[in-house]
C-alpha cells in the first residue's frame, strides 16, 4: 500500500509509474472534525481514482482526526451516539464514492478512556461496511510491548488485539523511532523494527499485520552544542544532498541505515535517512516474519532505486 498526500504531484507521478506493484492506494483526502463531519481535500482525486480503476488498485482513503488533536478524537469517541454518527459519516463516504474501504488514522495522546472507545468506533465502522464487501484498516503507532496503564504517549491509543479482532488490517507505523524533537538518530532502525514485529506477531494474526515503512529520514544541525529540531528529509532529497556535499555517507551497522555528517562552518549537520539497501534489509525482515504486507509513507518522496528493490524482493 502507498499513502498519497492530497495534491502531491510527486505522489501521483510515483503512483502512475509504479501502479503495477501497489495493491492499495490510500490518498490523504479526509479528516474528521469534532462534530463528526468530514472535511475534504480531494485535490487530484479524479486522476487517482481513474488510474486505480484501470490498474486494479484498491482505493482506501485515509481519515484522520483533525490535526491529530486528542480533544477532537475525544469528542468524536465520547458517547455511543457520537461514535455512531462518525461511523455513519465514514460509511456513507465509502459507499457513495464507491471506495474499496477506509484507512483509519486517528492519532495523538488520547484522553483516558478513549483507547477503548476507539476500538468501539472501529467495530461500528466495520459493522456498517463489511456487509458491502468493504474493508477497514487501522494505522497504529509502533509498540514493542503493551502500553502501561499510566502511559500517556501516542502509542497507548491502540489496543492491538482488540483492533485486530475487528479490522481487516492493523497497519503498524514502523517509523519515528527518533522523533524530530530528540537527538539525532535513525527513523526506523532495523533492530527496533524487529522488536516491533516480535511484539505485534505475539498478539495479532500475521496475515492481518501490515508494516508501514518510511521513504524519509531526518536532518539535524548542531551549533555550539545546541541540537536543532530534526527536519524531515525525503529519501530522494537525501541522496541528492550526499551527492551535492561530495561526502560519503557512513553506514550505521546496528540501525542498518546510512548517516551523513558534514560541516558548514561551525555547524555540524547529521542526516539519518533511508536508501535502497536499508529498505532491502527491512523487506527481507518482513518476508521472514510472514506478515500481511507493507505500506509506504509516502509516495513521491522515495529514491527511485527503492522500487527496484521492491520488485527484486517481492516480484522476482
Amino acid at each position: 500500500m502507498g499513502w498519497q498526500v492530497a495534491g502531491s504531484c510527486e505522489g501521483e507521478r510515483s503512483y502512475r509509474e509504479h501502479a503495477d506493484v501497489i495493491t492499495h492506494i490510500s490518498p490523504c483526502w479526509y479528516s474528521m472534525s469534532r462534530d463528526g463531519s468530514i472535511r475534504r481535500d480531494e485535490n487530484g482525486a479524479a486522476g487517482i481514482i481513474e488510474l486505480a480503476r484501470a490498474s486494479g488498485t484498491a482505493v482506501v482513503p485515509l481519515v484522520a482526526n483533525e490535526g491529530f488533536s486528542p480533544e477532537v478524537a475525544h469528542e468524536i469517541l465520547l458517547t455511543a451516539r457520537t461514535r455512531r454518527l462518525a461511523a455513519e459519516a465514514i460509511a456513507s463516504l465509502v459507499l457513495e464514492r464507491g471506495f474499496d474501504g477506509i484507512n483509519m488514522d486517528f492519532e495523538g495522546a488520547f484522553i483516558k478512556g478513549d483507547r477503548e472507545r476507539y476500538t468501539l468506533l472501529i467495530t461500528e465502522i466495520v459493522h456498517l461496511l463489511k456487509p458491502h464487501g468493504k474493508h477497514v484498516s487501522v494505522d497504529a503507532v509502533a509498540q514493542t510491548a503493551p502500553p502501561r496503564p499510566d502511559e500517556t504517549g501516542w502509542a497507548q491509543a491502540y489496543d492491538y488485539p482488540g483492533l485486530a479482532a475487528v479490522a481487516d488490517f492493523l497497519i503498524i507505523m514502523g517509523y519515528d523511532y527518533s522523533p524530530a524533537g530528540g537527538p539525532p538518530g535513525p527513523v526506523a532502525p532495523l533492530w527496533w523494527l524487529e522488536k516491533v514485529l516480535d511484539y505485534a506477531t505475539s498478539c495479532v494474526p500475521r496475515e492481518k499485520i501490515v508494516v508501514g515503512l518510511p521513504f524519509y529520514g531526518r536532518h539535524w544541525t548542531i551549533e555550539k552544542g545546541v541540537i536543532s529540531q530534526g527536519r524531515g528529509i525525503d529519501a530522494k532529497k537525501a541522496a541528492e544532498l550526499v551527492e551535492r556535499q561530495g561526502v560519503a555517507a557512513a553506514w550505521d551497522v546496528r540501525a542498518a541505515c546510512p548517516v551523513l555528517r558534514y560541516y558548514e562552518g561551525d555547524v555540524e549537520h547529521v542526516v539519518y535517512y533511508e536508501d535502497a539497501e536499508s529498505l532491502r534489509l527491512k523487506l527481507r525482515l518482513v518476508r521472514e516474519c510472514g506478515i500481511g504486507g507493507i505500506a509506504f509513507w509516502r509516495l513521491g518522496s522515495e529514491d527511485p532505486r527503492m522500487w527496484e528493490v521492491v520488485r527484486e524482493e517481492f516480484l522476482s
